[in-house]
């Protein structure tokens, strides 16, 4: 690449390492920014596209999709508005994060590659479960309708990031 800044005259060497240079000034004024930017998504620049743009923010579209809906879901059922019969509960809201926690581990450690249609999918049916949990800790503190599925799954979906993180090349490379 060759910047329009360089003087015409440098040697190709001399180029390289301005380009390189500039490059690298590029890539921190872009961290920084990101790092500003954090509150509305928490994934750096090369994962943006695990984000939706508004404006000139990235947000992230697993939240995008979660919190609202789950928010909706949580105050309806506090307020006597059901989207099932409160006896399927026991089974249905574990079963409704079993979607997205087997994407989010397969994608972390390196079996499927991200998919943003499959996340959302994922993340629509996790939507209701979280809801209708955080709509018994509303009523009742420390509800294990709640409590139970969040320390279960954020346990497994903490240990695939960190399994995802720490995995040697050789072993993504045999998996991705």
């Amino acid at each position: 690449m060759t910047s329009p800044a360089a003087p015409a005259d440098f040697d190709p060497e001399t180029q390289a390492a301005f380009d390189r240079k500039l490059a690298a000034m590029h890539e921190r004024d872009r961290d920084e920014c990101a790092s500003r930017q954090m509150w509305h998504a928490h994934h750096w620049p090369d994962e943006y596209d695990r984000c939706v743009t508004i404006g000139d923010r990235h947000v992230c579209r697993r939240c995008l999709t979660l919190y609202p809906a789950a928010i909706v879901v949580g105050f309806s059922f506090v307020a006597g508005v059901s989207l099932w019969p409160a006896s399927f509960d026991p089974w249905l809201i574990w079963a409704l994060c079993l979607p997205a926690t087997m994407d989010f581990v397969l994608e972390q450690t390196k079996v499927v590659t991200y998919s943003a249609r499959r996340q959302v999918v994922t993340t629509a049916l996790l939507a209701p479960a979280l809801g209708r949990g955080f709509g018994y800790e509303l009523n009742h503190t420390w509800s294990w309708e709640f409590w139970g599925p969040v320390l279960m799954f954020c346990t497994i979906w903490f240990a695939a990031a960190l399994i995802g993180r720490h995995r040697t090349p050789s072993l993504e490379a045999t998996h991705g």
